[in-house]
Order: structure tokens, then sequence, then C-alpha cells
């Protein structure tokens, strides 16, 4: 499986080309195929399929796979997604039905329930990067945007014929819903669509970038299933798992609020042998930034920090902390050299970051000179 996805891989992530092959420039362009593509995956009431993710951010010195199951029910009168999904593994099982979703641990037998979910809960889910929900969002975005490069051309994967589509859109990424994010590095990101010419179902997404070439996401899609398989009906709802299953005793993460008293710190200063401490920096505004290495908006943030840094470098009543989550000194000294913070970093174990009540990042905590918090939430 390994070998095949990196014959695969090798034989997609080439230089881009911009010349279509006869034959297919001939009958097609790129932004039909992609027309015919975006209407085989809204024509289904539901699909299901097998995949494969493979992160690799060698500049970040992190990999991650994972792999399952996915089941998409579009017949749903739910405002928030328009669908419902059933996503599974060995280690877990994911189900939202259109008025709760609920996490189902098969290690440690528990389940986590969530109530009314908001649009935010599911934006993260690492199941939708570069999935059949993110194409079937954005094609019509990527179809009508001229500024997004679009060229087809054939590829072959073990012996059989492919249509590829190259996509190169400048400054902005496609989250997992299938929207456009605007990325404050000038970066320009590459999408590699394959798509099987007898159904016009994808096969792959390889995303790429020019900045870090190397690094790359790889979706796989296997075994579609189209208007079939669909799972029982009492598997959507959450008393159906309650005998084997128990609740989950995990303690829902609150932000600190605002109006609240900071609670005191004192970490490890990264570069120095010294430590630095929230006391000692009583009478000043403090602005806290909560972050981790392996996180795209975690360096967008870092120009902004920077500027807000220079703008107020000569005001002594103002300073920025970066506070890590959880990563390495090497990989921390690693983030600085690529990206160059001008600001102060701490390294924190957890925590502070739990006593905080952070569970995304970058998250801001902006203190004023006695102490309390004025605002707590995203960075934007």
């Amino acid at each position: 499986m390994r070998t095949l996805l990196f014959t695969i891989l090798l034989t997609s992530l080439t230089v881009f080309n911009n010349k279509l092959s006869s034959q297919t420039k001939e009958y097609m362009t790129a932004n039909e195929i992609l027309k015919t593509l975006s209407a085989k995956l809204n024509s289904p009431s539901n699909i299901s399929y097998d995949y494969y993710r493979s992160i690799n951010y060698f500049s970040e010195n992190y990999h991650n796979e994972t792999s399952g199951t996915t089941y998409l029910d579009f017949i749903s009168n739910d405002s928030i997604l328009r669908f419902k999904y059933q996503l599974e593994n060995d280690q877990s099982k994911m189900i939202y039905n259109g008025a709760e979703s609920f996490y189902l641990n098969k290690k440690e037998k528990t389940i986590k329930i969530t109530n009314k979910p908001k649009l935010s809960d599911f934006s993260s889910l690492s199941f939708f990067v570069n999935s059949i929900i993110t194409l079937k969002n954005a094609l019509p975005e990527i179809i009508g945007d001229k500024e997004i490069t679009k060229a087809l051309s054939d590829t072959i994967i073990s012996d059989k014929n492919y249509f590829l589509v190259t996509l190169l859109v400048k400054n902005k990424s496609l989250n997992g819903l299938g929207t456009f994010t605007p990325v404050t590095l000038k970066r320009n990101f590459i999408y590699k669509i394959i798509i099987d010419k007898d159904t016009y179902l994808p096969m792959q997404v390889i995303q790429t970038n020019n900045v870090e070439p190397k690094d790359y996401v790889l979706t796989s899609f296997a075994n579609f299933k189209l208007d079939n398989n669909k799972p029982s009906d009492n598997s959507w709802y959450y008393s159906s798992y309650a005998n084997e299953f128990n609740p989950s005793t995990e303690k829902v993460v609150n932000l600190i609020k605002t109006n609240s008293i900071a609670p005191d710190w004192k970490l490890p200063l990264f570069a120095t042998s010294g430590t630095l401490s929230l006391k000692e920096l009583k009478g000043k505004v403090i602005l806290l930034e909560f972050w981790i290495k392996n996180c795209s908006y975690c360096i967008a943030a870092v120009p902004k920090l920077n500027s807000i840094t220079k703008k107020f470098d000569t005001n002594k009543d103002f300073e920025i902390v970066a506070v890590n989550a959880n990563d390495t000194k090497k990989d921390i000294s690693n983030f600085y050299v690529k990206n160059k913070p001008s600001f102060k970093s701490v390294s924190d174990k957890g925590k502070l970051t739990t006593e905080y009540g952070i569970s995304g990042f970058p998250t801001v905590v902006l203190i004023d000179k006695k102490g309390k918090v004025i605002y707590s939430g995203t960075f934007d």
C-alpha cells in the first residue's frame, strides 16, 4: 500500500505543466472536467467511501496518517452543515445526526456528546481535510474564480490513465468544509486532483505549496458507493450506544473569561536559561498568544504579531509573550529560525494552557495593567 502511494505521489507531484495532452485538450478543458466532477458529487443523496490521509510537513518535522470509512447523508434539514455523517476507524467513531454530534472512543469505551454544535466545531475535523465535502462545497467557487489557474493533463497510475487537474491558488487555502481562508504570508497553494476517467470520481487530492515544496498532504479515496450501503436508523442515535459505551469523564474546557483575574505563572523563557512570570510583567498590558508548531494559523499570526511588536516598540507598558503549549525546545527553535518571531516565548507543558482553558491555536488572552483579562479568544 505504502509503495503504491509513493509511486502515485512521484507520478503526480511533477512540475506544474500548462501544456495539456493533445488528446485531452482536443475534447475537454480543466473547467469542464471540474464541472462534471461537481455534478457527480452533487447527484447522490448519500455517499460512502474508504479514505486515507497522510500529512507530511518535512519543514516542521511532522508526519501523521489517518484512514477509515466515511458515510455522508445529504438528505438533512440541518442548517449548519446541510449533511449528516458517520466517520469511523479502528480507534473511534464520530457521528453527526443534524441535531447533536458524539464521539465514540473504542479503546476506552467512552462516548462524548455535543448538543447543538456550532459550525466551528466541525471546521477543524481532520476527516474533512481535502475530502469529498471539501470538493463538493468548493468546486462551484473554484470553477467560477478566474484568478485560480487551472491546468488539465493526464497521469498514469498502475497502467491506468486518469485526469489530472492542477489548481494554483494564490494567498488562500481550502479548509475542510470547502471554504477559502486567506493566508497572511504570501504563499501559493497547489492542489492536484486525480479523477477517474470512467466514473468521474476523485481518486486523490494532493496539496503542496511554493514556499515549502517538499511539504504535502495526500488524501485518497476508494470503494465509492453512491445511494447505497446506508447504516441502520438506530446507528444515528446516542442512546443506541449507551449499553456499550460509558459517558466520557473528560472535563469541558472553558476559555478564561473577561473581567477575571489572570492566574499567575512562571515558565522557562525560550533561548535563555532564565524564566519569565506574569508577576514580573505586572504594570504592563500583556498579550499572551498560545501556539503550537504544527498550526498554519499560528504561522500566519507571526507577521501580525511582529507588526504589533514594532508598532509598540517604544512603549514599555505593553508586551507580547507567546506561550508554546507542548513542543520540544528543538521544535520551538526551528519555528523561530524559520518564521522569525520578534517577541518573547515561554515553554509550557500543558498546565498553563489547561488553566487558561485553551482548546485551539492560536488563542490570545489580553491582560490589563492590573492583571485582569480584558479579552480572550481567536486572533484575527
